[in-house]
């Protein structure tokens, strides 16, 4: 039932957009910025999403990537490319959130949504929509750490342990998944042994390497696999 009337609220603002919310609507989007060279901006792709209930405020900790305020990034919808949002990720839905001045906060709509960027401490993230298809290895928003010959993706998530606080009240914490594309392959990595084991075929060069240079790789800090496979995609190239 909440989920029709939220279809039927988000229906009828799309609906109104041209006419009674016209003067909202020119206030909400100018600040933000549309980059397409070729096609004109249809501000309502933006809109084209179902109003967010927070289902999680008596819990402990939050539901949302990298922090529970807004934040500035792009999102590109359908191949438009919109900027200067104020956007948050919820790691557990698995879904994105805008903020528009006047409006309420709206779950963009996924299979629109082609990818996004958030800017957090001097840092941008970005993200790419793999799909929603249930059999494939990668699916939903991941971040991607590492793109060039070989790939390196971040699944974020959040687990909901039920009265997990004193047994009161809900705790939520962050996990995430590590995947590498090598060749056609998208491959779960589960440690520094597997990563390894998937680069078996430049065994000794990648152990020099890592020694010269004293790497090394921390399972919490998906980061520190990047100049390995920069490394060691170099060695591909040079073949």
């Amino acid at each position: 039932m909440v989920k029709q009337v939220q279809f039927i609220l988000a229906s009828l603002l799309m609906l109104f957009t041209g006419s009674c919310f016209g003067h909202e609507i020119i206030q909400a989007t100018s600040t933000f910025s549309y980059v397409n060279q070729n096609r004109p901006p249809d501000k309502q792709l933006l809109l084209n999403g179902r109003i967010w209930r927070n289902q999680f405020s008596k819990a402990v900790g939050d539901q949302f990537f990298l922090s529970n305020t807004f934040l500035r990034g792009s999102v590109i919808i359908n191949g438009l490319r919109f900027n200067n949002l104020n956007i948050k990720y919820d790691i557990i839905n698995d879904e994105l959130l805008l903020s528009i001045e006047s409006y309420p906060i709206i779950m963009m709509n996924k299979e629109m949504v082609d990818s996004f960027s958030l800017t957090f401490e001097n840092r941008i993230y970005n993200m790419i929509n793999a799909g929603t298809d249930t059999s494939a290895v990668l699916r939903g928003y991941v971040n991607v750490l590492y793109s060039g010959h070989s790939a390196l993706y971040v699944k974020y998530t959040k687990q909901l342990h039920p009265l997990g606080v004193d047994g009161r009240y809900d705790l939520i914490n962050q996990v995430h998944f590590v995947y590498l594309k090598k060749g056609n392959k998208i491959i779960p990595v589960t440690g520094k042994r597997k990563l390894l084991s998937l680069l078996e075929d430049k065994k000794r060069e990648i152990r020099s390497f890592m020694k010269s240079n004293r790497i090394r790789i921390r399972w919490k800090d998906p980061d520190t696999f990047v100049p390995l496979l920069r490394y060691y995609d170099s060695l591909e190239n040079n073949l």
